[in-house]
């Protein structure tokens, strides 16, 4: 046993069902095309909150469980997938076999967590069996944990299965669960209604080809890499757009596109350091939200990607990367813009056969993949004891982390970009000691 996990000192699990049975007309639900083709790996999140508010600082600890559960198995009523059964990659029995929710004590401060300097000790407070086989969990299509702090402090984590949704869904389905536990004896309607309608715009491949459909761009090849993580302050983030609207045609930059370049481009000056050698070709990756132009209740894994390509050194200044970033998400927006729902699945299957044309082609050695969650009100997850005081993002705790993957995430209150950066170890260790990378983000760990 590791000193770390000695430091659990009991775990408890049970299984959550829906509050209402399924209906019989929702009971299979087919997975999209685009759900097919991603991984099954589990995204992973974590919402932090220090010792509790006076409502609920000297209430047991099995009343705060209890609290959950009960909102939890609510929420599940709306989100009916997680609970149930993945058939190979086809469908979902939505059969209300539930999920699976851990309670834990950890030995140690809040604070001695976040103080680490990687991501190790952040992994106790989620399931242990999920985070170390996130690729091929056999369990419930959602599981979660509910971590006791000796300090008074607690952690709620989830890792919720890509086959159901994407981070849009992901953040829809937490924000809906606070919404509940926040007002249990309260009518209120949460905004987004979802639905699980992905399959009508996205139609999936015939049955005995399921098993065929993937994509190296969605399911990445696993090496062993670090994760850390990396703030930007808003007053250094206005510093780097001015750099950009000095120097380019884009005049409103926004945060993903300037932290994503900003990034990218330090990524690459210290691989060529590591390497001693001149540039190598290399790939930025950026995923894309396609509500709209598909409705906003339409949960799934709703979205594409967009590449831009780096060769050459005088490629990798700041303000040519985001003008280049920009140009493909407008030309990505204008393609769906006016699409017809039959075009809409050739459209984004060109997008990924773009991106692995451009990778193929052009012998790139790098593949810089990067998530943006920045405006999604993570901070903002209350359920009932006040607002998170940090949350680890989507990926950071990939075990082992997806290679060059960056996550970026609003600050607790919208004071800047929290990000964070897997990498191999020889590359983290040149990235983190970057004097530009330094003069703007700040490690947060």
């Amino acid at each position: 046993m590791s000193s770390v996990s000695r430091l659990v000192s009991s775990v408890c699990k049970k299984i959550i069902k829906p509050y209402s049975p399924t209906p019989i007309s929702l009971r299979c639900h087919k997975l999209s095309y685009l759900d097919q083709m991603v991984g099954g790996i589990y995204l992973p999140l974590a919402l932090f909150y220090p010792k509790l508010s006076n409502t609920w600082s000297n209430k047991p600890n099995n009343v705060v469980s209890q609290h959950l559960e009960k909102s939890l198995s609510k929420v599940l009523t709306n989100y009916y997938p997680f609970a149930g059964k993945l058939n190979d990659n086809i469908s979902i029995d939505c059969n209300d076999s539930g999920v699976e929710f851990f309670i834990t004590k950890i030995n140690c401060p809040m604070s001695e967590i976040f103080n680490h300097p990687y991501f190790e000790k952040h992994n106790l407070v989620y399931p242990t069996e999920v985070i170390n086989n996130q690729y091929t969990y056999e369990g419930s299509l959602a599981v979660f944990q509910l971590t006791h702090f000796s300090c008074g402090g607690i952690a709620i984590s989830m890792c919720l299965s890509h086959k159901v949704g994407d981070g849009y869904t992901f953040g829809n389905f937490m924000n809906h669960w606070a919404t509940i536990a926040r007002n249990p004896l309260s009518s209120e309607i949460y905004p987004i209604s979802p639905k699980f309608d992905g399959s009508f715009y996205f139609p999936p491949t015939k049955d005995e080809d399921s098993s065929n459909v993937s994509n190296n761009n969605i399911v990445p090849q696993r090496e062993e890499c670090v994760s850390k993580g990396f703030s930007i302050s808003s007053s250094k983030l206005t510093a780097l757009k001015a750099r950009v609207i000095n120097e380019s045609k884009v005049q409103n930059p926004s945060d993903t596109e300037v932290v994503s370049a900003f990034l990218y481009q330090r990524a690459m000056a210290t691989k060529k350091l590591v390497n001693s050698s001149s540039i190598r070709p290399s790939l930025l990756h950026q995923a894309v939200n396609l509500r709209p132009p598909l409705p906003k209740h339409t949960m799934g894994n709703i979205g594409c990607l967009f590449s831009i390509l780096t060769k050459e050194e005088k490629e990798m200044d700041l303000a040519q990367v985001v003008s280049k970033l920009r140009k493909e998400k407008e030309e990505v927006k204008q393609k769906y813009k006016n699409a017809k729902i039959e075009e809409l699945l050739p459209i984004t299957l060109e997008q990924y056969r773009k991106a692995n044309d451009l990778l193929v082609n052009n012998s790139c050695y790098d593949l810089y993949r990067f998530s943006s969650l920045i405006t999604f009100p993570s901070y903002d997850v209350d359920f009932g004891w006040g607002k998170p005081e940090k949350v680890i993002s989507p990926l950071s705790t990939s075990n082992p982390p997806i290679k060059n993957m960056f996550v970026l995430m609003d600050a607790k209150n919208r004071d800047g970009v929290n990000l964070t950066c897997s990498m191999k170890k020889q590359d983290m260790l040149a990235f983190e000691r970057d004097e530009e990378l330094l003069r703007f983000a700040s490690p947060t760990s």
